[in-house]
């Protein structure tokens, strides 16, 4: 495995230019927030669809936690943090 250099900047940059995930389920939501006191029905396939899409991205999250947790810690040289005397 070979390590990748990136400066904080570009780590920045990086997960700045990441788009915001757009869920058929948070959509409903926002769409129709009086849903949750069944006012008025989802139709059933679309329900399903969206349930399945977030129940899909909750894996997919929990897998890319699961990475994140097995890296190792970074030394940050080129950042100064007053509050600790670093």
């Amino acid at each position: 495995m070979s390590a990748t250099l990136m400066s904080q900047d570009d780590l920045h940059l990086c997960l700045a230019s990441i788009a915001p995930v757009e869920l058929q389920g948070m959509r409903l939501l926002k769409e129709r927030p009086h849903v949750l006191s069944a006012s008025k029905a989802i139709p059933r396939p679309q329900l399903v669809d969206a349930v399945t899409e977030l129940i899909a991205y909750t894996d997919q999250c929990a897998a890319a936690a699961h990475k994140l947790a097995g890296i190792g810690p970074v030394p940050l040289k080129a950042v100064s943090v007053l509050e600790f005397g670093i």
